[in-house]
Order: C-alpha cells, then structure tokens, then sequence
C-alpha cells in the first residue's frame, strides 16, 4: 500500500480493504496497525474491584480449602416459595397415595353430578344473606340524607344561576321535603329497636 507516495511498512500495519455499504456507496481501504481492534470488538475493561465481587459471588472464599468449601449456600427460601413447596409435595402424595385404579374420586364426582338440579328459579329464588335491621335502617338514612345534601347543592347552583335544572334535577328539588320526613321517620324506628 502506498502512503503519501512512500511504501507503508508491511509488519507494521494493516489495511481494512474497501467495502461497499448498502446504500451502493463505497467505504475507503483503511490503514491500521497491526493488532489493532476496533472498538466494537474490544474486551470490555473490568475493574478490580468488579472482578473481586464476581469471584466473591461465585462463592470463593480466599484462605478457604475449595474441597471443604463444597457445594455454596442457597439463600433462605421465601415464604412463598416454601408455600409453593409443600402444595406441589401434598399433591403428589395425594396422587400417589389415593387408590390404585384412581377412580374413586371420579364416582364421587359423577355421583354429586347426578344428584345436582338445575333450575334458573332456584338461582332467582336464592334468599340474600340475613342482614342486621339496624344496619339496614341506617343505610337507607345515610342514602336520604345524601339525597338532601345533594339537593342543597343543586339549589344553591339553581339560586347563583350556575345551572339550569333539567326534569330530573327539578324533582329531585321537590322532593326533598319527602326524604326529610322519611328520614324523621327512619330515624324514630331506629330508635325504638
């Protein structure tokens, strides 16, 4: 390779040959030292002090004995994971440990299947849970006077020209002399229970 109209030494450097990129431009020959590599390919520089943390993590201990050393500690297991553990050991010992032919859970399946009714007036009919009459009594107070303070609100926008109440809005304002006398009313049974 010429260099400025002078030979370049041949021990001494390289050259990259030219290349083609894949727009169809060419790429010059480039001339490098020899055991030059390009920083893509370089080893990634570690400090001492890294390579101490990773020897340190592989579980050498310097001074210890590797053959006393043996196999490294595992860390403690999490609750989880010890939860996890013992369902996977309580389902394989209930498969190995159930009858030999395995179908006795089956029949009693098939069975409970046979003996179940469907009915969509049975899910309809379903009474709720028994409630408190107290708690009852209190909830529907709370909702009334919701609906009192939400009335006040709507009236005070009402007065200050902010809104233009619509139908549902202009009941709920005539109305709220009804939810006071209910809640006089709720009230009083509440306390006499």
């Amino acid at each position: 390779c010429r260099i400025l109209g002078k030979m370049a030494d041949d021990d001494k450097y390289d050259v990259i040959p030219a290349t083609q990129r894949p727009d169809g431009t060419w790429r010059k020959e480039i001339k490098v030292r020899k055991g030059y590599v390009p920083p893509d390919e370089a080893k990634k520089y570690e400090a001492k002090g890294t390579a101490y943390q990773k020897q340190k993590d592989a579980g050498f201990v310097p001074g210890m004995d590797p053959e006393e050393f043996g196999a490294p500690k595992q860390a403690p297991k999490s609750k989880n994971q010890r939860r996890n553990e013992n369902r996977r050991k309580k389902r394989e010992e209930g498969a190995a440990g159930g009858d030999e032919d395995g179908d006795e859970g089956v029949d009693e399946v098939t069975k409970g299947m046979g003996d179940a009714k469907v009915s969509e007036s049975a899910a309809a009919e379903a009474p709720p849970a028994p409630e408190d009459p107290k708690e009852t009594l209190s909830k529907k107070i709370r909702n009334l006077k919701k609906k009192v303070r939400q009335s006040d609100d709507l009236q005070q926008k009402v007065a200050s020209g902010e809104v233009e109440p619509n139908a549902e809005q202009k009941d709920k304002l005539a109305k709220r002399g009804e939810f006071e006398k209910e809640i006089k009313k709720l009230e009083a049974e509440l306390a006499a229970m």
